[in-house]
């Protein structure tokens, strides 16, 4: 059976997801709107290397304050 927190992710599944689409989005227009020339193909990839890294970076600070509690 899952756990109370599992259930409660659950439940911002979709809202997670559509945010992240966002988030995606936010930066394909800045992309376009700062390179004229932009290639979305060629940029898509750059964004998402970007989010990864950001979140894999959050996902580290957070284990660190985990740590020292």
């Amino acid at each position: 059976m899952p756990d109370m927190q599992h259930i409660e992710i659950e439940r911002y599944h979709d809202e997670i997801n559509h945010d992240v689409q966002n988030l995606i989005e936010k930066y394909r227009k800045v992309m376009a709107w700062n390179i004229p020339e932009n290639n979305a193909q060629k940029a898509d990839p750059l964004i998402f290397e970007a989010v990864q890294q950001a979140l894999d970076k959050v996902k580290l600070d957070s284990r660190s304050l985990s740590d020292l509690g």
